[in-house]
């Protein structure tokens, strides 16, 4: 019994880890065993995350923020995943040992590699293709930010997300078919960095504004009220106004300043005299008008949509007719930084272009021989 532990003991100390290792990862077998491994996992994955709440929030944050803020509670729903992740660590590892293995058998036969000089090449350049869309997703997966949902309106500048400069919103043109489908829609978005205009770019569907590693997508559009356009006067004088919400505009009148509360697209009144609109629909719009003197609120009241019967404000001679409603055009954007995309595309046209020019060089050095 002793004897045979003895000799155990001795044949592990004839064993060389370091090569032993190093022959491991070098496999071709064991490449051929990861990509079946990882297609099988991914597969499975497919059917865990459909309809589950948790992978929600996945598109919404970069990789392994999500992974390191949601995965850890959650590792049972998320193995496959780590997985993945780990399965595809050992591949790059294991395609950067089998090229070094190559290179250095190769330079044992030289004349080999003067005569395919030009296969091998590529056959490198293939394996460097792939380490740099590795390299490419890992950068992706681990820095920049993901924000949705941002609104961008016409002619005010928006600030890019964690950046230091700013996007406006010039344009916006929608062209629809006959049916009233949606054609196409383009946006012109101008940056705007230390008060100055940098970069004019239309964007549309798949074709995003890029500035500093920053992309914006444009994935909706439309158009909001931005106020109200008012005739104002006192007698049978008036003048026309158009005001934005929040802004107060002073009067012909001394002293006098005018302001828009409220707006109810479909105005109503509860039981309780309180008014509310009963729907989005602008069915009977109405806005609230607040009147100040000395910049104090002496009266309000609701001014109906062409409701030119409308009797002056009490106890004043001034009148407000509402007769439109101005809007303004609005995009919204989902915004990415995404630091590793142009690796990863430089890696995934490395990697087609010599992936063709190894087979086409390959067969004409078998036509050679």
């Amino acid at each position: 019994m002793l004897g045979g532990s003895i000799m155990d003991i001795q044949g592990l100390n004839k064993i060389n880890f370091p090569k032993a290792i190093w022959s491991f990862f070098s496999s071709i077998r064991l490449t051929i065993y990861l990509v079946l491994i990882f297609v099988l996992i991914a597969f499975i994955g497919s059917f865990v995350i459909q309809g589950n709440p948790l992978f929600e929030g996945m598109n919404n944050e970069i990789l392994f923020k999500w992974l390191f803020a949601d995965g850890i509670n959650n590792l049972g729903k998320l193995w496959w995943l780590y997985a993945l992740i780990i399965i595809t660590f050992i591949l790059a590892v294991n395609t950067i040992i089998c090229n070094i293995n190559r290179f250095s058998s190769l330079i044992k036969y030289k004349q080999r590699l003067l005569k395919r000089k030009w296969i091998e090449f590529s056959s490198y350049l293939m394996h460097i293709g792939f380490l740099l869309v590795l390299i490419g997703h890992l950068i992706s997966s681990s820095t920049g930010f993901i924000s949705k949902g941002n609104v961008l309106y016409e002619a005010a500048p928006f600030k890019a997300p964690n950046m230091d400069y700013y996007v406006r919103l010039d344009n916006l043109k929608a062209d629809y078919y006959e049916g009233g489908y949606l054609k196409s829609v383009e946006s012109i978005l101008t940056v705007i960095e230390n008060e100055k205009e940098i970069l004019n770019k239309k964007v549309g569907v798949n074709q995003p504004l890029s500035y500093k590693g920053v992309y914006f997508y444009q994935v909706d559009f439309g158009e909001v009220v931005s106020g109200a356009n008012l005739l104002l006067g006192s007698g049978s004088e008036g003048k026309l106004y158009s005001l934005a919400f929040g802004e107060k505009i002073e009067l012909s009148e001394k002293g006098y300043s005018l302001q828009i509360g409220r707006l109810l697209p479909d105005f109503d009144i509860t039981a309780n005299g309180e008014a509310y609109s009963k729907s989005e629909r602008f069915n009977n719009p109405a806005v609230e008008l607040l009147l100040y003197k000395d910049n104090n609120v002496i009266s309000k009241t609701w001014a109906f949509y062409k409701d030119f019967k409308r009797e002056p404000f009490k106890g004043t001679k001034i009148k407000a007719i509402l007769i439109g409603f101005p809007t303004k055009k609005y995009a919204i954007m989902n915004i990415h930084k995404d630091k590793g995309a142009a690796i990863a595309l430089v890696g995934s046209l490395l990697f087609i272009s010599a992936f063709l020019s190894y087979f086409i060089l390959r067969k004409r050095y078998k036509n050679d021989d």
